[in-house]
């Protein structure tokens, strides 16, 4: 499946010579909705479900992704004001959750679970890929990872982060394959400063996007190949 990651100029920079991304954390997601259910008055399911998710947390980060890119406002809102990149990435089918918007918070969801018996045998998946309706715009799709199996540093605030390697190789086996770029509308990236983070082995395509004045949708350029220069023994890990 193809998917975009909006993020920062630098970041992305980052992402490129580190060949990876950072996870996010389950408690640090933007829909403060998300797993918590504000008209549950049965106190032991209140319980259970709080118990669920800080083992959910502890145990599981995600990746967020969306299925499209022409819209403006996810470049707005994620992409640093349109001066970051979309990267694409082909991530696997059976990986890729794709979230369902829902009006109101999760009570469907929730009373499935109930019947089932718990939270547990209800599944990771089915909970996390709900949000709110108003978050339709982002076409989010999710990539679960498991933190036991990922790399792990201490920030500069004392904290664990986890990152999920990338691949520019077509046959390698990281989940997240980099098959492309879209540099944003206000993007001051060179070409150069691209190729500058990629390994002299490393191949990329780049599209630089464009408003479509008819539509308000960002468009996107024929793609034109960046090759890398950097050499391996060049490559360092920072948080």
């Amino acid at each position: 499946m193809i998917v975009y990651h909006f993020i920062s100029p630098e970041s992305a920079l980052k992402a490129l010579r580190d060949r990876r991304l950072k996870m996010t954390r389950l408690n640090e997601l933007n829909d403060l909705h998300e797993l918590c259910i504000a008209d549950l008055f049965d106190s032991d399911i209140k319980r259970e479900l709080e118990i669920f998710k800080n083992r959910v947390n502890a145990q599981y980060g995600m990746i967020c992704f969306s299925a499209i890119y022409h819209d403006p406002v996810l470049w707005g809102h994620y992409a640093d004001s349109h001066r970051g990149v979309a990267l694409v990435f082909d991530i696997p089918d059976h990986k890729a959750i794709t979230i369902n918007y829902q009006p109101e918070q999760y009570k469907q969801i929730i009373n499935t679970a109930i019947h089932c018996g718990e939270f547990e045998s209800f599944g990771l998946s089915k909970l996390i890929s709900t949000k709110f309706s108003s978050w339709h715009y982002e076409q989010e799709v999710r990539m679960i990872c498991d933190l036991n199996d990922h790399f792990c540093q201490i920030d500069a605030k004392g904290n664990k982060a986890y990152f999920e390697s990338l691949s520019l190789e077509p046959f390698g086996k990281d989940a997240l394959k980099l098959v492309g770029l879209i540099r944003g509308v206000r993007c001051d990236l060179k070409p150069m400063d691209i190729a500058g983070e990629l390994l002299a082995a490393d191949t990329l395509s780049i599209q630089d996007a464009s408003i479509d004045s008819s539509t308000f949708q960002i468009t996107s350029s024929n793609a034109y190949l960046i090759h890398g220069v950097r050499s391996f023994s060049a490559c360092c890990f920072r948080v």
